[in-house]
């Protein structure tokens, strides 16, 4: 049996640069934050508590950018349940309010931006579905397009992404798997597309990837690699061993990663592993798996087109029914 409890995913706490937005919002959109100061990325959208408004503007400022203020997202009583269309609802459900720089509970929107008409624009197509007497209104296609357009995505993954982000009839990425060309003899994805530790603060890109090969998500991430190596080599030599880790995928932001060594072989791909760690999707806590205990206590994982089998040495500790969306994946 392994000990398998280590955390193999730490915060990276910035040497300098950018150091100012890490000590008001911490590490989840950290590169983001230095790809915009950097001039690679048009603009961002983020949230920040009312109490720290001012404190992240000063930290804005700091690096010559601007932010523009969306709405207050305040906490709301009551369940989606009874709402007409409710079930198409995101996981951002909050009840909205008018920013006013008095407000004293609740999340600000926010856009950060180089230049105030940049932030401007975005923030006119940055809306989330509305829900107005009790019926959820939907962002229609082309505002998902045109607010892609200005956070700088790829017209490719901005498409893909309107097409798969139902929650309700797809998983995004096995989506994003399927439609991913495989490559004999190497890894399936690369790691400059490989978003699934963005919210930790690990990813060269903060949107959902067409394909774990996505050519024009591959050339943003390089190009923000290439420059924030010189300014945080730690950053990007922790980035890209972490990134390279192979996982085990249950859904958006629901996953395991693993300190091992993935293996494809006719009927599935299994993994050798010395630890492991277990990220949850906190919007949706019943898709928790039952038996990660089990995946700690092992050393090896194999995946078939129905079951999981967890091995400790040569023993099965564990066979579990495997979801069609649930896959592995490694990254070179």
């Amino acid at each position: 049996m392994m000990e398998n409890h280590a955390i193999l995913v730490k915060d990276y706490v910035p040497r300098s640069f950018g150091k100012e937005y890490w000590n008001v919002k911490g590490p989840p959109q950290y590169p983001m934050f230095a790809a915009v100061a950097l001039g690679l990325k048009p603009v961002m959208d983020d949230w920040v508590d009312v109490h720290d408004y001012e404190r992240l503007a000063d930290a804005c400022a700091a690096y010559g950018l601007v932010m523009a203020p969306d709405i207050v997202f305040a906490p709301v009583e009551g369940s989606k349940e009874g709402i007409i269309g409710g079930r198409n609802i995101t996981t951002t459900y909050f009840r909205g309010e008018k920013f006013t720089g008095q407000n004293t509970e609740g999340q600000v929107h926010i856009l950060i931006a180089r230049d105030k008409q940049a932030a401007s624009d975005a923030r006119k197509w940055a809306w989330y579905s509305l829900v107005i007497n009790g019926r959820s209104t939907n962002k229609p296609f082309v505002d998902h397009l045109r607010y892609g357009k200005c956070l700088g995505y790829p017209p490719c993954c901005v498409n893909f992404f309107r097409t798969y982000n139902n929650w309700h009839l797809f998983s995004n990425p096995f989506e994003t798997l399927k439609n991913t060309a495989f490559e004999n003899g190497n890894a399936i994805g690369s790691h400059y597309c490989n978003n699934f530790l963005m919210d930790k603060g690990y990813s060269y890109i903060h949107h959902l990837p067409c394909s774990y090969r996505c050519k024009a998500s591959t050339a943003l991430a390089q190009e923000l690699e290439k420059k924030f190596d010189t300014l945080e080599p730690a950053f990007t030599q922790t980035a890209n061993r972490l990134l390279r880790k192979p996982l085990l995928v249950f859904g958006e932001q629901h996953f395991a990663i693993f300190d091992g060594e993935l293996q494809k072989t006719a009927g599935g791909a299994s993994i050798s592993y010395r630890a492991c760690q277990y990220f949850r999707n906190p919007s949706r806590p019943e898709e928790n798996i039952a038996f990660f205990d089990e995946i700690q206590a092992g050393d090896a994982l194999v995946m078939n087109d129905s079951h999981i089998l967890i091995k400790d040495g040569t023993t099965t500790i564990r066979k579990a029914e495997r979801k069609k969306e649930w896959f592995l994946i490694d990254f070179d």
